[in-house]
């Protein structure tokens, strides 16, 4: 067993990681009233690669941001607005690859499947509303009051899903990989009538209602350097 340990860490590689994360959701009860939109954010992190000879193993710690996007136009006989909302969330995620590879010197193509759990540390909702006529009213939840759109209690921060894609190894020291992933738990879980008292507070309440208990999935594509 040490023989083996001290093998295994002989072939492990230390690097970094980063690159697009581009997210939509599974909102089919809501297609008639709102248009869900993908929204392309970011990921970056550390990973490191334990190399087993055909197989290999590299779990990663990466800051991974997902979201999506809604807006709806609402007419009241009058007046013609538009309203959108941003969702982002912040997760601190931890993703392990399960790699089946071949070596062709310098060159490694990979296949690979990949089961994360994430805890949610940063979210930001954005409401914005256009009217003909009138100033575009944007309106942005508190920084330091932010997990009122995601919930207080620690469960409903959690994540977890799976993902699977493919990737190239270059001279050793270059990864390069795409995947599909896919959210397991509630995109959304926090109160769905949280903006009261205005038009923008009243179509922002339809957005957050739509979103409970959707899904989230994806594509993710990503940059390593092994040092």
């Amino acid at each position: 067993m040490t023989a083996l340990f001290l093998g295994i860490a002989a072939n492990a590689q230390v690097g970094v990681i980063a690159g697009v994360t581009s997210s939509t959701t599974d909102l089919t009860a809501a297609k008639e009233a709102l248009k869900a939109g993908d929204i392309t954010l970011y990921h970056v992190g550390l990973t490191t690669k334990f190399d087993l000879g055909a197989l290999a193993i590299q779990p990663s710690l990466i800051y991974n941001v997902k979201g999506t996007q809604l807006s709806e136009v609402y007419n009241d006989g009058l007046v013609e607005s538009n309203y959108t909302a941003d969702f982002k969330t912040g997760f601190l995620e931890l993703p392990v690859q399960l790699q089946v590879g071949l070596n062709l010197g310098g060159f490694r193509p990979y296949v690979f499947a990949e089961p994360f759990v994430g805890f949610a540390i940063t979210n930001e909702f954005t409401k914005k509303v256009e009217a003909a006529g009138t100033d575009v009213v944007t309106e942005e939840s508190d920084a330091n009051n932010q997990w009122e759109n995601i919930g207080n209690d620690v469960k409903d921060r959690l994540e977890y899903g799976v993902g699977a894609g493919f990737g190239i190894d270059l001279l050793n020291s270059l990864q390069i990989s795409v995947r599909y992933y896919w959210n397991m738990g509630e995109l959304y879980s926090g109160d769905a009538n949280k903006f009261q008292g205005s038009t923008v507070g009243d179509a922002a309440n339809v957005f957050l209602d739509t979103m409970k208990n959707q899904k989230c999935t994806g594509i993710m594509a990503s940059v390593a350097f092994f040092f």
